[in-house]
């Protein structure tokens, strides 16, 4: 902790808000880890339920998703009780799955823009920092006797390099989280717009 305030004594007012956003970096980074995980979207039963469709078994296929709590596994277990009962055309079947994955994406992307926001918004409060302790280097030649002047600069120059650094420190592991999460948020739709499509064509 001595270290933590040394470090924000160093670099100046522009480190509470890098620290600010440090935090809410890392907050957004555990909580889409946690709720990123494929088995929340990704059924365990959906390759199961392929053999039980296409051999007609409609009721064990219903059954077979019932023990699977994901919410693909919810939905396309609504969506063969209603097949079973009204029999969905195509066209109908498609629309529902479009619709479905459209709700997804919106939660795969959950403070996916926090994350872009830190990015972009830390190096300049970086820069902000580094601009005042440059100011404060100057002034040291324009106010003070050279012994004081010493001190003023060895200060000014610490403080703009503490501070640049720490905003790149704090933007670019939100980059990388970024673009990370973006990418492992296309796999999974993209796995599941296959493997419910994949069900569809066994419907057909």
């Amino acid at each position: 902790m001595e270290g933590l305030f040394e470090l924000l004594n160093k670099g100046g007012l522009a480190m509470y808000p890098l620290l600010f956003l440090s935090l809410l970096s890392w907050a957004v980074i555990v909580e889409r880890l946690l709720n990123m995980r494929g088995s929340s979207y990704l059924g365990r039963s959906l390759k199961d339920i392929k053999p039980l469709l296409a051999s007609g078994d409609m009721e064990g296929a219903i059954k077979l998703l019932s023990t699977d709590n994901s919410q693909v596994a919810v939905f396309l277990r609504e969506l063969l009780q209603k097949h079973s009962e009204k029999k969905l055309s195509w066209e109908e079947l498609t629309k529902r799955v479009d619709f479905e994955l459209s709700l997804i994406v919106p939660k795969l992307e959950k403070n996916l823009a926090l994350l872009s926001t830190v990015a972009s918004v830390a190096p300049l409060i970086g820069l902000f920092g580094t601009i005042t302790g440059l100011i404060k280097v100057f002034s040291a030649f324009s106010h003070a006797n050279p012994e004081t002047a010493m001190v003023l600069l060895s200060q000014g120059i610490s403080e703009a390099l503490v501070s640049a650094a720490t905003g790149l420190a704090v933007a670019i592991p939100a980059l990388l989280a970024y673009w990370l999460f973006r990418i492992w948020g296309n796999s999974i739709i993209d796995r599941l717009e296959g493997e419910l499509f994949e069900v569809l064509r066994v419907l057909q």
